[in-house]
């Protein structure tokens, strides 16, 4: 039985102004499953399948007057872009639509469209083409793999799946679990960059948490996340109510639901900045904190010992910090989010000590004055990371978050006051000729350093008081520690 929709479901203004290039064209993927499904995006990415993939494209550079760009997956693919617009041309692959269809990833995703019914006057349906029995899985909301061996021949499809499902609220057929877990570990050989892009998407939602646990569940976790693999064997300690998987993942549920949307609140105006800096296309640090809140603890398998029966964990923040930065480099993220997460971890932990010293009313200026210059940029990042983890430690520690937001405050408060507009009031070249150095030293920059120092602590205020703290230095005594 044909399955007809009305064809008004699949308008669009760009494809009616390409109606002229329209000879066997069909449009193909998500465009199709989401009108069928209702959703009316205001950014669209059109996917069409046809013969000659060439002699389209051509037609349709001259009908939207736009220059395309192409590129190789499995065929040559020419993609035109605008604002709030994709259309991507491809190839058939086989002889015919159907075989197209047959090759694809997921039912609801091999659902096709002739685009000539479109177009036809006194016309009102277009038939669906759906040999796989997309439609219906539509209609029961299952993730349903094409055929049987279509995530062991492209493992990324797990984690699209997994994606799928969270994003329409499907739930997994039983022939998407069984091929998922038996094709995880293939994942570990799939190109970075695939799996990055899969991730990213996943990272703009407010659901990454979900999709770790999902992915966890199929036996993906690892094979993806390599670097976090012994988490589980850490159990509970310390102050710790959870083992160190659980705290793992409830440390990137609580920056998710709670610590991000909340930055404001907790810290004030720098919290709305945060998410503004792009660390390549549409990727920002805001999608980066949540693989950096994935890694914090990468380093405790690592560290792990025992001392007085007591697990320790020793430079488990210098061990992590390196291990996260090597992580998102093999992941494709790039040098500016390896650079991110490799100070958020290292500093992780800094925070909570400012906190243990403000509780017993030893908190000093010079010890808040020491993170920030440490942190430098990313400062607030730390921060919101440690509410997280703060919050994921215990139910008890949970319940102590607003206390632990109260003390931010303090530090942020003399961020705002002390260090926000602070300037150095000799420059290195005139510390040089205090001194009377000819060319620059180590010692120039640990001077200039101190001086900033004692700036931020109100130990100097004038440029007078500046050159006879100069005087004062030596190499020896100005150790930054």
């Amino acid at each position: 039985m044909e399955k007809r929709v009305h064809r008004l479901t699949f308008y669009h203004p760009k494809l009616e102004k390409i109606a002229g290039c329209v000879e066997t064209t069909y449009l193909v993927g998500g465009f199709v499953r989401d009108r069928l499904l209702g959703v009316r995006k205001e950014c669209v990415d059109i996917d069409v399948a046809v013969p000659d993939p060439d002699s389209f494209a051509r037609c349709v550079e001259r009908e939207l007057s736009l220059k395309p760009f192409s590129f190789e997956k499995v065929k040559r693919v020419y993609s035109f872009v605008s604002e709030c617009f994709r259309l991507d041309i491809s190839g058939i692959l086989g002889d015919t639509i159907e075989e197209d269809l047959k090759k694809r990833d997921f039912t609801i995703n091999a659902i096709a469209v002739d685009m000539r019914e479109l177009f036809l006057p006194f016309n009102d349906d277009a038939v669906l083409i759906d040999p796989t029995g997309g439609f219906e899985d539509l209609q029961r909301g299952l993730i349903r793999p094409v055929y049987e061996s279509a995530i062991s021949d492209d493992p990324v499809r797990i984690l699209r799946g997994v994606r799928f499902k969270l994003e329409l609220g499907f739930d997994y057929h039983s022939s998407f679990v069984s091929q998922a877990e038996t094709g995880a570990p293939l994942l570990q050989n799939s190109p970075s960059e695939r799996i990055r892009d899969e991730l990213v998407k996943v990272l703009k939602r407010d659901d990454f948490f979900k999709f770790l646990r999902d992915i966890d569940g199929l036996g993906a976790l690892y094979p993806v996340f390599k670097e976090l693999q012994g988490i589980e064997k850490i159990p509970p300690s310390g102050v710790h109510q959870f083992n160190l998987k659980e705290h793992t993942l409830k440390c990137v549920e609580l920056l998710e639901t709670y610590v991000l949307p909340e930055r404001e609140r907790v810290l004030g105006r720098y919290g709305k900045t945060l998410g503004s800096s792009e660390l390549f296309p549409g990727f920002t640090d805001r999608e980066c904190l949540k693989l950096v809140a994935l890694y914090h603890d990468a380093g405790k398998p690592h560290t792990v010992a025992e001392k007085d029966g007591r697990l320790t964990f020793y430079s488990h923040d210098k061990v992590g910090a390196e291990i996260a930065k090597e992580a998102l480099l093999r992941l494709s993220f790039g040098k500016k989010a390896a650079k991110l997460a490799y100070t958020c971890v290292k500093l992780h932990l800094r925070p909570f000590f400012l906190y243990q010293l403000y509780q017993k009313g030893e908190l000093t200026d010079r010890a808040i004055y020491r993170f920030f210059r440490d942190a430098g940029n990313y400062a607030f990042h730390v921060l919101l990371l440690s509410v997280a983890d703060f919050g994921a430690t215990s139910e008890e520690y949970r319940g102590e978050l607003p206390l632990y937001e109260s003390f931010l405050k303090e530090l942020i408060s003399f961020y705002e006051d002390r260090l926000e507009n602070l300037k150095p009031l000799l420059s290195g070249r005139e510390i040089m000729e205090i001194l009377g150095l000819d060319k620059p030293g180590k010692c120039v920059g640990v001077f200039k350093e101190k001086l900033l120092e004692l700036q931020a602590l109100g130990k100097v205020k004038t440029r007078e008081e500046a050159v006879k703290a100069v005087k004062g230095f030596s190499c020896e005594d100005t150790d930054k520690q």
